[in-house]
């Protein structure tokens, strides 16, 4: 009994220091409780407020859209300032009165466009457009800035974006028509009645009929009339087939055809645009009208972004222009070729640069051209071409090769020949090929005597394997195309970094057969810059150079 006793004493003397220990636990777990629900508030406090910024950002870029959608369909939208149909969003650059919400957005988010006047005006003149919002000078020249403001609670986000005419330049690659040049029909009455059916778009019926000659009959494969339907003729359906991998932002006036799986685009900010005005903008070659292949297309592939519904890009009908900026020294008449060795070049009559015509450096303006002589008929067949002659062409004919170290641009009034790889010498240098008729690459084969080459035709020498081509080309009236394409073993690999834009899509090979497997690389430099006097399109759309986040 005094054993139980004296527990009892025991415990009853500790039972003080328990409780202590029992409520210095109870604070414990109480402070940690409150620094958990406080951890806890702030990190929702963190989490509403990201959301918050995330949707006024999400708010900011559909103000872009917006303006941008309104600049598609009136390309002179920005001259009226804030004198736009309502509703809108538009305000001067002090103001952010005109708001729109967000549209789908049940989260009331708005965004408020601001008009930023170009540098040394302070409001958007509706009476002066072009001086109060274009810059007139510097490397921004031609553009004009909006600010868009989206807001989300009580969080707001800004984005500048710097709108410019787009230009050939954009893409790195660029058709008005998605089919054959007429000149590849072979006959004078086909190539007539080409002219005709085969310059219209996908839209306007371009493979609806046959070809006929001026009184309505139709023409078989030799240029005869036929009431033989198995005999008719029909424009060319040229797709992008698997294998073709054209790495960057690519237009056509036109609507685009696909066999399997071709690679368009490098990633989701390279714009796919077709002028085809409904989704998705591109045909099955199989479900082309006469295109006479079975092969699906599929978009797997595509890792640009497709836009249908693009306005068109119209060039000038000729390259005028450069020739009246070409100094007297760099303006020659008839065919030359320019042999480019850095900084410097030297110039011959004809198909060499062994002549006399000139040798030193490149023109200080960056501007040469050939104009046609009399006599110049401009005609050329692609798969009958022979380069026997030595006397040089009356047609302004520009044959070019080598390395160019500084900003260039050569201008033919008919056709430019690449006789070799081109190629620059540091990033400085970019180099523009603008031909009023076709920018050819230069391929001697031996003909037959009758009839079409084929792939056992014989390559000769000169003709140049796994080329490589940098610069930006534009042929305005018909196409960038290799010689004799369908002759001779293939060449390998026709790689182009930079841009090409051309009026009919030209060929440059038979499928795994002759002439060049096709590898085409966006040059990003084109994106800011660009070779002296470089042709730009009549018509045109604004399209945004540049976007900051402030």
């Amino acid at each position: 009994m005094r054993l139980i006793k004296a527990r009892l004493r025991a415990l009853a003397a500790e039972g003080g220091y328990t409780m202590i220990a029992v409520l210095g636990a109870t604070a414990l777990v109480s402070m940690l409780v409150t620094a958990a629900l406080a951890a806890t508030n702030d990190d929702q406090r963190l989490i509403s407020l990201d959301l918050e910024q995330k949707r006024a950002y999400a708010a900011a870029q559909a103000g872009i859209a917006d303006y941008t959608y309104h600049l598609n369909n009136d390309s002179g939208y920005w001259t009226r300032c804030t004198n736009v149909p309502t509703p809108n969003a538009v305000n001067q650059q002090t103001s952010t009165a005109n708001r729109r919400p967000v549209p789908g957005s049940t989260d009331g988010s708005q965004y408020a466009i601001q008009l930023l006047p170009a540098t040394g005006q302070s409001t958007c003149d509706v009476n002066n457009p072009t001086q109060s919002m274009l810059e007139s000078s510097g490397a921004n020249i031609g553009t004009f800035r909006i600010r868009s403001i989206g807001y989300n609670g009580t969080e707001k986000q800004s984005i500048v974006a710097t709108f410019k005419q787009a230009t050939f330049l954009d893409y790195v690659y660029f058709t008005q028509l998605e089919t054959s040049d007429p000149v590849t029909y072979g006959n004078a009455e086909l190539i007539a009645a080409a002219n005709r059916q085969c310059s219209k778009t996908i839209y306007e019926g371009r493979y609806n009929t046959q070809l006929k000659n001026t009184s309505g009959l139709s023409l078989n494969s030799s240029g005869n009339t036929t009431t033989n339907s198995g005999s008719y003729v029909y424009c060319n359906a040229i797709s992008f087939v698997e294998g073709d991998n054209i790495k960057g932002p690519m237009h056509t006036n036109d609507a685009f055809v696909i066999c399997k799986n071709p690679t368009l685009g490098r990633y989701p900010a390279d714009p796919v645009e077709v002028s085809y005005p409904t989704a998705p903008g591109w045909f099955s070659t199989k479900n082309i009208a006469h295109s006479g292949s079975t092969c699906t297309g599929y978009s797997t592939n595509f890792k640009g972004t497709m836009e249908v519904n693009s306005p068109p890009l119209v060039p000038p009908a000729t390259n005028a222009k450069l020739e009246s900026v070409a100094s007297s020294s760099f303006h020659y008449t008839g065919e030359v070729k320019v042999c480019l060795e850095g900084s410097t070049m030297k110039v011959g009559p004809g198909k060499t640069c062994s002549g006399s015509l000139y040798s030193g450096p490149l023109p200080a303006n960056g501007v040469i051209y050939a104009s046609n002589a009399a006599g110049c008929t401009g005609e050329y067949t692609p798969t009958n071409v022979s380069y026997e002659s030595t006397t040089a062409s009356p047609c302004g004919n520009i044959n070019i090769e080598g390395s160019y170290a500084k900003p260039l641009t050569i201008g033919a009034a008919n056709d430019v020949i690449i006789t070799n790889n081109l190629t620059k010498a540091n990033e400085e240098a970019m180099l523009g090929l603008v031909a009023n008729n076709f920018i050819r690459v230069y391929h001697p084969v031996k003909l037959p005597t009758e009839g079409t080459c084929t792939s056992s035709s014989q390559n000769l020498t000169g003709s140049i394997a796994e080329l490589k081509i940098e610069a930006a080309l534009l042929a305005i009236n018909h196409s960038f195309i290799v010689d004799n394409y369908m002759c001779g073993a293939q060449l390998g690999t026709l790689t182009v970094k930079g841009a090409i834009a051309q009026k009919y899509r030209g060929p440059v090979g038979t499928t795994n057969s002759t002439g060049y497997i096709k590898n085409y690389e966006y040059d990003d430099k084109f994106r800011t810059n660009e070779p002296p006097e470089f042709t730009s399109p009549e018509k045109t759309a604004w399209v945004i150079g540049k976007e900051i986040v402030e």
